[in-house]
């Protein structure tokens, strides 16, 4: 009774985004041409959306944001691992244009995140005095830094990939 009380007062655009971001997954299971200033747009997403909570959501934003910068650099150690051996991109040949070759990867990461995020807000939301605690903030950062780190840290490893390729062949 208690998760579906949870689930019934989440407000609509929390699903809407929700379904906007699996749909964001379910295309990347397939090879899709893109500019490369593309492979971008969700990184940055996710690090404007996670600062953005840290600074309007907890009591102590400093520590937030100072913890999910470092959160921010694990993540990105772990995203440039994840992306090493997987699919790498490739030019299209005669366009500007890059082929992302499919991987469920994305998928994967945009349940997993929203999960997170979700289950954050939710404890925000049941014990509003969380917002001063300082353990609380301190975890709420870093899993934000983490979250952004990690896709800043395979969209690197994917872009410098490319570039050195296309570089020296």
């Amino acid at each position: 009774m208690f998760i579906l009380n949870v689930v019934t007062e989440t407000p609509l655009w929390v699903w809407i985004l929700f379904s906007f971001l699996v749909l964001i997954g379910v295309n990347a299971l397939s090879d899709r041409e893109m500019n490369l200033r593309g492979l971008f747009i969700m990184p940055l997403f996710f690090l404007l959306w996670g600062g953005i909570s840290v600074i309007d959501e907890l009591a102590f934003s400093f520590w937030g944001l100072a913890v999910m910068s470092l959160g921010f650099l694990l993540g990105c150690g772990t995203g440039w691992c994840l992306s090493s051996s997987g699919p790498q991109l490739k030019r299209k040949e005669g366009t500007n244009l890059i082929i992302w070759p499919g991987t469920p990867w994305v998928i994967v990461f945009v349940i997993i995140t929203f999960i997170i995020k979700y289950t954050l807000n939710v404890f925000l939301n049941i014990a509003p005095e969380l917002i001063s605690s300082l353990w609380f903030n301190v975890i709420f950062g870093v899993l934000n830094g983490v979250i952004s780190g990690v896709l800043w840290g395979r969209t690197l490893n994917l872009y410098f990939n490319y570039r050195q390729a296309n570089l020296c062949g």
